[in-house]
């Protein structure tokens, strides 16, 4: 017997069981957006990281031009 026709069987022979699949359901959409999050959040991150290279390399060059007397046009 599979899965589904197990979950089917339990779901026929209890009172709760549309409250049950129900409650899966929606389980499945909360993971499904959680996925969807996690993703967006490790883009997020990578974009941060890139943000936080480029402020590091201006900050150094400006303290290099400011060290060695270099003016700004």
């Amino acid at each position: 017997m599979s899965l589904a026709q197990r979950k089917e069987i339990f779901r026929m022979t209890t009172s709760n069981g549309p409250a049950i699949a129900e409650m899966q359901a929606q389980i499945a959409q909360l993971q499904e957006q959680i996925r969807t999050h996690e993703v967006a959040i490790a883009e997020l991150r990578e974009k941060e990281t890139e943000l936080k290279t480029i402020v590091s390399t201006l900050q150094e060059m400006e303290k290099f031009m400011r060290e060695s007397g270099v003016r700004r046009g």
